[in-house]
């Protein structure tokens, strides 16, 4: 029986009972062990280096909206940035800019009315907070077009309908450097254009951002889902509670 189980074992006994290798046989099988062994391990240091490089290269294209709103989680409300100033066109066709938020807590996203991706999800979410805000008066909610060229204030106009919006939730549209720059470097969002995508040539930040009465941004929201308005109707309301 002990013999059965050495030779399971690869191993056989001298007379003595003492275990030996089974001399050359055991060399080349062992030698083959050894090969597999490393051509898997050069695998995976393959595999990790390959993992830290897509790594390394995502980290180099973070967009600046994910990262603030990695920051903005924290749920402090700091100060994060102060907007610029900027003459946009409500739907309404009146020429609208920061002067008439000023004193008013707001949220803004940025969409576009021909979006096939994921604008009417943000704008449902939108429609939601509406209706929870619909007892505090000095709040504000400010969608801003990303396909300026084509949603002119009528067009706007047609949308907000569709999303049962009061006339406390503006819709805004202007000139597209302008408002590209206001995306990128004023909200710190993530917009751009890509005419050759012929099925999405305009990709842009599906975040709601809170700005204070004083014009500054103090925090960023999942725009789709996940974590619901609750924790954003919280905020509001400690920045209605400010001087």
């Amino acid at each position: 029986m002990s013999d059965l189980r050495n030779v399971l074992r690869g191993t056989h006994s001298t007379a003595g009972g003492t275990p030996t290798l089974p001399g050359p046989r055991r060399s080349r099988c062992r030698a083959s062990d050894l090969f597999q062994e490393l051509v898997l391990r050069i695998g995976k240091i393959s595999a990790l280096l390959a993992t830290a490089s897509l790594l390394a290269l995502a980290g180099c294209k973070k967009t600046p909206d994910e990262a603030q709103f990695q920051l903005a989680k924290s749920g402090e409300l700091n100060a994060i940035k102060k907007l610029p100033d900027f003459s946009l066109t409500e739907r309404s066709g009146r020429e609208f800019g920061l002067a008439d938020l000023k004193g008013r807590v707001w949220v803004a996203d940025f969409f576009y009315t021909t979006c096939p991706g994921p604008c009417a999800a943000l704008s449902t979410r939108m429609a939601e907070l509406q209706r929870a805000i619909a007892g505090l008066e000095d709040v504000r909610m400010v969608s801003i077009s990303s396909d300026p060229e084509k949603d002119t204030p009528e067009v706007l106009k047609a949308y907000a309908e569709r999303y049962q919006a009061g006339a406390r939730w503006l819709f805004l549209t202007g000139k597209k450097e302008a408002i590209y720059k206001l995306a990128n470097k004023g909200f710190l969002l993530s917009l751009t254009e890509d005419p050759a995508n012929t099925a999405e040539p305009i990709t842009h930040a599906t975040r709601l951002v809170l700005v204070d009465k004083t014009g500054t941004i103090r925090g960023y929201y999942d725009g789709l889902g996940g974590e619901g308005i609750d924790r954003l109707l919280a905020d509001i309301k400690r920045l209605l509670g400010e001087g």
